[in-house]
């Protein structure tokens, strides 16, 4: 298996700042026995948000992210099919940049009219949400996790409440929204993962 300059982005992307030697992404989720934990209250959610300085998203940010997911998605299957078609090797390195999100996240902002900078900080929130109930088993994704050859500061990240980092009022949006947004949200990393 050849891993693609976009792939590897995607990974270093996947557990940015958790020693995330270990990410694994394939086609079956790994349920961890440690990821059980009780979710937060409101007032442990509000002081970890706060003490992060998450960015607080709203209902229509999320609205804007599936429009902007959406366009990312055509843009990379566009991009993989101009890949498969190229007759030069230019062509080729040209179609695979064109899958790097620092090309699609822009582009897919501005296709979907959508603000690019509260379109990339929502992305990036609800990524690291969805990321972590994917390595605790919680939905469906391709994504995966070998908890014993991660750091304790990865097994207590994945073992704890996605939401609690994200400021109250988000995370209701968020939750609200999961029917919506998980099936893209897989549907974008098995289309862009190794």
């Amino acid at each position: 298996m050849t891993i693609r300059p976009f792939h590897v982005s995607l990974l270093f992307v996947l557990f940015l700042g958790c020693g995330g030697e270990a990410v694994e992404s394939s086609g079956t989720t790994t349920a961890t026995s440690e990821a059980g934990t009780a979710p937060a209250t409101s007032t442990s959610s509000a002081s970890a948000a706060e003490a992060s300085g998450a960015f607080a998203f709203t209902e229509a940010d999320l609205e804007a992210f599936s429009r902007g997911l959406t366009r990312e998605i055509e843009l990379v299957k566009a991009a993989q099919t101009r890949a498969q078609e190229a007759t030069t090797p230019q062509e080729r390195r040209d179609a695979m940049r064109a899958q790097w999100e620092n090309q699609t996240v822009p582009e897919a902002a501005r296709l979907a009219g959508i603000d690019g900078d509260r379109y990339k900080k929502t992305r990036e929130a609800v990524d690291e949400v969805f990321k972590t109930l994917d390595f605790q088993g919680k939905i469906d994704g391709p994504m995966s996790i070998d908890l014993e050859r991660v750091d304790e500061a990865t097994r207590a990240r994945v073992a704890r409440d996605p939401f609690a980092d994200l400021p109250p009022a988000s995370a209701a949006a968020l939750r609200a929204k999961m029917d919506q947004l998980v099936p893209l949200w897989i549907q974008y990393v098995r289309l862009t993962a190794v």
